[in-house]
């Protein structure tokens, strides 16, 4: 279940930027799948993550860096919304680490390449921009008296790469307040699903289950404290429903799927393979961080996910193992 089908008309064309990337690469499938028009921007990457919807989409190479070559693409696209995932990432060293190891590059891409999205979005004369952020802008979770962190919750990074996010949410705040741009920013948790090709937590997760095969055992050396995740579809869903015109959103929400622990996501890998075993030690997590409560984006935007524990599992599983368990 997403949005109803019965709300406002979403836009007709869409410029996606950072659309070859893990996350966008869904959205571009999603609304292709809708028959949005959709342009992509962005610098070429080593994996095609959309041959399957290859011809089904213009394209323009570039980096959000050049204020000039985003606003040209948004007016070749002909676009009436704006879509970015750009973050920078050091080859396949993943976000946190790379936002850590090279503070500005971060910087040039994460805040002062949205600042340029949101520029060119409003020289363009278009209004609705949906950007991914991440909850990452929250502090260590032992710093919250609560269960669950809202929006109201306050910001607190530990990490460089969540302070982009928190510059970036205050800019998408100044855009919409100074400029009446509709910014609305998703924080995104620890998104999980095919397709995920850079290193961190999330790829600690996918390779365990990828690993899963009858009579074979996996190592891991991971905490279990429970964690909040999404399936990438579900992501997918998500600004699908924040592209919907006339619905009131505010400037930032959080988002997620469902909460589980690592032994649960093993447990669930083991029962789609038998056979399969996963052995794992504990180990302190790098970074934690507080459960987050995302009714606000599910009343406003009328969502919700639609992919449980299994579902997650399942797409993260090598397609031989799929296709055995599904005939169980």
């Amino acid at each position: 279940m997403t949005s109803r089908s019965d709300g406002p008309p979403r836009p007709a064309r869409v410029l996606v930027i950072g659309g070859r990337g893990f996350v966008g690469s869904h959205i571009v499938r999603r609304l292709v799948g809708q028959g949005v028009h959709v342009h992509v921007f962005g610098p070429a990457m080593a994996d095609d993550l959309l041959a399957d919807v290859a011809g089904r989409f213009a394209e323009t190479e570039g980096s959000v860096e050049d204020r000039a070559a985003v606003l040209a693409a948004i007016r070749d696209a002909g676009a009436d919304a704006v879509v970015t995932t750009a973050a920078y990432s050091a080859g396949r060293a993943g976000l946190m680490r790379s936002g850590d190891a090279e503070g500005d590059k971060a910087l040039a891409v994460n805040v002062l390449g949205l600042r340029n999205v949101f520029e060119a979005a409003r020289e363009a004369g278009v209004k609705r921009i949906v950007w991914t952020g991440s909850t990452v802008v929250y502090g260590p979770a032992d710093t919250y008296a609560v269960p669950r962190v809202d929006e109201d919750a306050p910001r607190a990074p530990l990490t460089f790469y969540g302070l982009t996010k928190v510059l970036g949410e205050d800019l998408a705040r100044y855009y919409r307040d100074r400029h009446g741009l509709e910014v609305v920013c998703l924080r995104l948790p620890l998104v999980l699903g095919d397709g995920l090709w850079y290193a961190g937590a999330a790829s600690a997760i996918a390779e365990m289950v990828a690993s899963a095969a009858p009579g074979r055992s996996r190592e891991v050396a991971f905490h279990d404290a429970p964690m909040d995740l999404m399936h990438v579809g579900d992501v997918a869903d998500a600004v699908w429903a924040a592209l919907a015109p006339g619905r009131r959103l505010g400037v930032v929400y959080n988002i997620n799927g469902f909460t589980a622990r690592l032994s649960e996501i093993a447990a669930c890998a083991e029962a789609l393979v038998p056979g399969y075993r996963v052995v794992r030690t504990d180990a302190p997590a790098a970074q934690s961080f507080p459960l987050i409560d995302d009714a606000r984006f599910r009343r406003d935007a009328e969502f919700a996910p639609a992919r449980d524990l299994q579902d997650v599992v399942r797409s993260m599983l090598s397609p031989l193992e799929v296709s055995c368990t599904s005939n169980a």
